[in-house]
């Protein structure tokens, strides 16, 4: 055997026998582990046995319940109860159950206890003394002349006793402590660099119900911005914007965060200009007069830089050219970072991706760059299911199907179902939000509906298109052509010689101006739009008629935690042509949970001899409402709702024969177009929740009319607000 084959056989043996070495010790290893585990369990249990139960015992708790104290202290018993009954676990459930009783206005609370052990039973005994709840009965400030004690005075009543926040303030140290650095920050950002705000001095009556706080402020000198000096690389691209910067900053108070701004500011108009290196520094300098702040900017541009290519990096389903298509920059322009920040919004605003990135990698060339794009895409398809409840559909229930990046294309494909107790629908529709690769919004719907009105029963199948665009950021126009089949059925004998089947196609257009800042419950802003329906037979129509609708809602935000909000919505239905009169399901009913809420659903206005609602050719709808935020997400209401149906009294209650004039029907809308308002008073609660607020109304009819059957009292039970 040769010297090679022993040295290999020799391997081979040390190689096995380490092999097994290494497994036995790892098997070793794993039973020891085990071992220690089974015994460490053992000695757990035995321990948890040797000290047996045990027992929680509160005394001298009135303002928190004993539920309320366990909660605040749950992880601390909890490992009192698992880790064998340690005494420093009572301590800290001590500790945090007087930390509530401060959080809820006792600042003289104290939790102490007690630990028995008898035989294998523990009792511990929390002993509270509660103290009274401490009130702030007055705040006083002194040394405070550039700032107003009703500016200052908000930082100190944060919390108070009442629910609708209106009570006496509570005094909490925390609260105080925080108010006071409120104060000092804001008197920073007003350049008065140096203030001093003393710690408080607190003044308690003789039972400790009440405090007085007394908060003395050293203002010192206020620092403003004397000079701005542009020194290095000034362009001259950039000297217009610098100046315009330097003109708008002096004179203005400051404090440091100023230097940061004038520091981004300037990087933005280099950014701008292609100058993506830029380097800026703002230093201050030593000042000639008290007060005055003289900076100083330095700037170093770097080469002016053009973009060489384009690399999209990180797309798995989106296409390319989509993304192409939302970027601003060109290869071979020059960069600019502000086409740059317009890209990146406009590929976040597709609802695509979940994070985007820019990044200039260098090339050989010094002023040429690689713009990369980095894209991260959300998940596309998303299944939902949307419960709600109204006090007319009752339970109500949407099932969809979403894919928001059809094909790669950014397009969006919707289908769903909706049905209730009195209607059910399927809709189909295709979203382009970048129809023609424009900002113009395209959607394609197919739709198809059932549903019981009061009067009568409809069913509709039809598709529509529609163009939206964003004229500014809080108005938009839009443009719909709408065709579809609508078969009536369960009339009044009257009704039924009016057209049951139709078809109806029209071409609406419609602005929007909406500034609301939120539309689930708005606490400011307001929603104003216009809209007017052409219906004639040269777009495929049975019908030739024009209805105008409009409307407008304002909110306000008289004080904290209470909103007022007014609406009012209008509309006429004019028949044009031959047109007589204008079917049941194309016109105007008022009454339910969303107009005037003393008239459950359709049930103001004109009625047949049935006491069935018949609709009419004009409305109006007036609502206001003041909202008060009660605690977390409950919030109440006060409503008072206003509004009619045009003609107000149909032919029959009239005693009149069908109309057989056009002009007739446009002389008694017209006559009565703001008569026979009827009136709803009442309130309401509100819970907030993610779908939008549940939400109960009471609502009082104050002149029932009991020839047409009107309740005195309705009762709405529905999801979303009124408006």
């Amino acid at each position: 055997m040769s010297s090679g084959s022993v040295k290999r056989s020799a391997e081979r043996y040390f190689s096995l026998r380490t092999a097994r070495l290494l497994w036995l010790l790892i098997i070793a290893s794993v039973v020891s582990s085990f071992g220690i585990s089974v015994l460490a369990a053992a000695e757990s249990e035995a321990e948890k046995a040797a000290f047996g139960s045990y027992e929680i015992v509160f005394q001298g708790n009135a303002a928190l319940s004993e539920s309320k104290l366990r909660q605040v202290a749950h992880k601390e018993l909890e490992a009192f109860d698992k880790e064998g009954h340690k005494p420093a676990d009572i301590d800290d459930a001590a500790y945090q159950m007087q930390i509530s009783y401060r959080k809820a206005g006792y600042a003289l609370a104290t939790v102490d206890y007690k630990i028995e052990r008898e035989g294998a039973r523990t009792k511990v005994t929390f002993i509270i003394s509660e103290g009274p709840r401490t009130i702030i009965r007055s705040i006083t400030f002194s040394g405070n002349a550039a700032i107003s004690r009703d500016e200052l005075l908000p930082f100190f009543e944060k919390s108070r006793t009442s629910l609708i926040r209106k009570g006496e303030p509570i005094f909490l140290k925390s609260d105080v402590d925080a108010a006071v650095d409120d104060t000092r920050q804001l008197y920073i950002t007003r350049g008065y660099l140096d203030v001093v705000v003393k710690e408080p001095r607190l003044e308690f009556s003789a039972d400790r119900s009440r405090v007085d706080i007394l908060v003395a402020i050293r203002e010192g000198i206020q620092y403003r911005i004397h000079s701005i000096a542009t020194l290095g690389d000034v362009i001259a691209d950039a000297a217009a914007e610098l100046d315009r910067i330097r003109k708008e900053m002096i004179g203005q108070s400051y404090y440091n965060r100023k230097r940061l701004l004038l520091q981004t500011r300037v990087i933005e108009i280099y950014g701008n200009l292609g100058y993506p290196d830029a380097n800026i520094d703002v230093n201050r300098q030593p000042p000639k007069e008290p007060g005055q702040v003289e900076l100083n900017v330095l700037i170093d541009s770097g080469p002016l830089v053009t973009i060489s290519d384009i690399e999209i990096r990180g797309n798995q389903r989106t296409r390319k050219k989509f993304i192409r298509n939302r970027i601003q920059l060109r290869p071979g322009e020059r960069y600019d970072l502000a086409l740059q920040k317009e890209s990146f919004r406009d590929l976040y605003k597709t609802g695509i991706f979940s994070k985007v990135d820019f990044q200039l990698e260098e090339t050989d060339a010094r002023d040429k760059r690689v713009l990369v794009v980095k894209v991260e895409e959300a998940p596309a398809k998303e299944l939902f299911f949307e419960p709600g409840w109204g006090s007319y559909e009752l339970l109500r229930l949407k099932v969809g199907f979403r894919e928001k990046n059809l094909f790669g294309t950014g397009r969006i494909f919707r289908s769903e179902a909706t049905g209730s107790f009195k209607a059910y629908s399927l809709v189909g529709s295709l979203s382009d939000p970048f129809f023609l690769n424009t900002d113009i919004r395209a959607d394609l719907n197919a739709f198809y509906s059932h549903r019981i009105e009061p009067s009568f029963t409809r069913d509709d199948i039809g598709m529509s298109f529609s163009l939206t665009k964003d004229l500014t950021d809080d108005l938009k126009g839009s443009a719909q052509y709408m065709i579809r089949n609508t078969d009536l059925s369960e009339l009044d004998e009257e009704e039924k010689n009016l057209d049951d089947n139709y078809d109806f196609a029209s071409i609406t257009l419609q602005t929007t101006y909406d500034t609301r800042n939120d539309i689930f419950f708005p606490t400011s802003g307001q929603r104003i739009f216009a809209s007017v329906e052409q219906a004639d037979k040269s777009l495929g129509s049975d019908l030739n008629f024009t209805r105008l609708t409009g409307g407008t809602r304002f909110f306000f935000h008289p004080a904290r935690y209470t909103v007022l909000g007014f609406r009012y919505r209008t509309g006429l239905i004019i028949p044009e042509r031959d047109q007589i009169t204008i079917p049941l399901a194309e016109r105007f009913f008022n009454g339910g949970e969303n107009t005037v809420r003393s008239f459950k659903e359709a049930e103001l206005g004109p009625q047949d001899d049935s006491n069935d609602p018949t609709g009419g050719y004009g409305f109006n709808v007036l609502n206001i409402e003041l909202r008060q935020r009660i605690v977390g997400n409950f919030t109440g209401s006060l409503f008072f709702d206003y509004g009619n149906v045009s003609p107000n009294r149909s032919r029959q209650e009239q005693g009149k024969p069908p109309y057989d004039s056009r002009s007739d029907i446009i002389s008694d809308t017209l006559d009565d177009y703001f008569k026979g308002f009827r009136a709803g008073v009442g309130f309401g609660f509100q819970y907030l929740l993610p779908i939008g607020p549940a939400r109960v109304d009471f609502a009082f009819n104050p002149d029932p009319d009991k020839k047409r059957n009107e309740d005195f009292f309705v009762f709405h039970f529905s999801v979303g607000m009124a408006f």
